[in-house]
């Protein structure tokens, strides 16, 4: 339960939450492609068998990818739209 109910207060913790989905996108998707580059580098660099390599890829890191991407993407076109849409609202009633 909020204890601070003032429009200001309500704003400024729209505002941070707001930032705090956008970071966690960004964070998600960089966490990804170090894990990417990570399994690459097991084949392209320390010899992982190109079998393994592939099915692996193909088995599990593409899946994951589009998964990511979905999770990005919900957050980026409707999470932070929403906790937008009530900041513009609340900002409306100050």
């Amino acid at each position: 339960m909020a204890k601070q109910t003032s429009f200001a207060h309500q704003k400024n913790v729209l505002e941070n939450f707001s930032f705090q989905l956008q970071t966690f996108a960004e964070d998600l998707k960089s966490l990804f492609e170090k894990y990417g580059t990570n399994i690459s580098s097991l084949y392209e660099e320390q010899g992982l068998m190109e079998e393994i390599y592939f099915d692996y890829k193909n088995g599990y890191i593409d899946d994951l990818y589009e998964n990511i991407n979905l999770v990005i993407t919900k957050l980026q076109d409707e999470h932070v739209p929403f906790v937008e849409k009530e900041i513009d609202f609340i900002s409306s009633r100050q």
